[in-house]
């Protein structure tokens, strides 16, 4: 018989982190080691010089909360080992730089989670969770999104969340970002396929929506982060025209920067400048309602046919100009609360949720980013190429 084995993990967010035999053997695998190689924040360190935690961090955390949610929720003790599991290995098959590199892999059909469910079925993950009862599958389900359960680890309002946002404030030294897990999770309530915020828990949530709003407009939106990660976004994909994705995925944060750096022309140039912090500036700046509904999807599909016209009409090199659209994330305002003894979005019943809503909305705004010495650009026509 296999000796029970328990440790604690010390946190700075949490405190002391419980690990049974089963946390250990799952964080000891090559591939969520991996993790401890991978800022949480992409490029954010530019911007906020403390900003090096890691994915690795981010899963023990989420571990943590997702298993405090199953216990509040009183699910059965095998659904709560299964949630448990799937929030430690939730990030498993991230690439590195975070969310900059997820957007460029995504399209190609690559995203985080297809790898993430690939590694917990296919590698000693599977065998592991095997051995202690668990169903390979069923993790890897919960990872993509599959069944009620993964509301606890990815919704509107989950552990996820309340991680990261109390994390990533931590590391940035705001205070934007701090909300009281404690007193949300005492107001969560399980209908059997969703999270939702109970009676009297409107409150609550609304702390979460307001440390989420203070948190994009000044953390995950910041400018410099932006122009950073634009820049990243653009040497990437010319690196990708002679690199397999499925291989970048293997790699954490210095591999793949390695990588790009013996990559000759604009990949190492724009590495180069990333390293040295001489980054592009913002020379002009559009709303983003300015670009029509209809053709948004279609716009940003083809915004690198339409840098290279822009970039071309203006007399700046090729790859040199580029247009960042910003990606709408306003999930959160449609979290379930029980108001009069019925499940309302919360934006229906909070004017501080509506108001926040419509605020992000309306700040949001589109980048056309180039180097220094071609900030000034006479006669630019910016619309012309989103209406296009």
């Amino acid at each position: 018989m296999r000796a029970h084995k328990t440790k604690v993990i010390r946190d700075p967010i949490h405190g002391n982190i419980p690990f049974d035999d089963l946390s250990i053997s799952l964080v000891d695998t090559p591939y969520m080691q991996r993790l401890r190689g991978i800022k949480q924040n992409g490029l954010c360190y530019l911007v906020y010089p403390a900003m090096n935690s890691t994915r690795f961090e981010h899963s023990i955390g989420t571990m943590h909360v997702a298993r405090q949610i199953a216990e509040h929720l009183e699910l059965p003790p095998d659904e709560q080992k299964l949630v448990t599991a799937a929030a430690l290995l939730h990030d498993v098959g991230h690439p590195p730089l975070s969310h900059t590199t997820d957007a460029v892999l995504a399209p190609l059909s690559y995203p985080h989670e297809k790898e993430s469910a690939r590694i917990i079925r296919k590698t000693e993950i599977s065998d592991i969770l095997l051995e202690h009862g668990l169903n390979p599958k069923k993790v890897a389900g919960l990872v993509l999104g599959e069944g009620s359960l993964s509301r606890i680890i990815s919704s509107e309002i989950d552990a996820d969340k309340m991680d990261y946002l109390v994390r990533d404030a931590y590391y940035a030294g705001v205070t934007y970002g701090v909300i009281d897990v404690e007193r949300i999770l005492l107001r969560l309530s399980w209908t059997g396929k969703e999270l939702v915020v109970g009676e009297g828990g409107i409150e609550a949530a609304e702390s979460l929506l307001i440390a989420r709003s203070l948190m994009y407009q000044t953390v995950y939106r910041h400018h410099t982060k932006r122009i950073a990660e634009a820049m990243f976004s653009r040497a990437l994909t010319k690196f990708l025209e002679n690199q397999q994705p499925n291989e970048i995925q293997k790699m954490d944060d210095a591999e793949l920067i390695h990588h790009m750096r013996q990559t000759p022309g604009y990949v190492s140039d724009m590495i180069k400048r990333l390293d040295q912090r001489r980054l592009f500036k913002i020379f002009h700046t559009e709303k983003y309602s300015t670009l029509p509904e209809k053709r948004r999807a279609k716009t940003i599909k083809n915004i690198a046919k339409t840098e290279k016209k822009a970039a071309k009409e203006n007399q700046i090199p090729n790859g040199n100009l580029i247009i960042d659209i910003p990606e709408p994330k306003l999930s959160e305002y449609r979290v379930k609360v029980e108001y009069d003894q019925k499940l309302r979005r919360i934006d229906e019943v909070s004017g501080l949720a509506r108001s926040l809503e419509q605020n992000e909305a309306e700040r949001l705004q589109i980048y056309f980013i180039a180097p220094p010495e071609h900030r000034t650009i006479k006669g630019f026509q910016a619309n012309k190429y989103l209406t296009a």
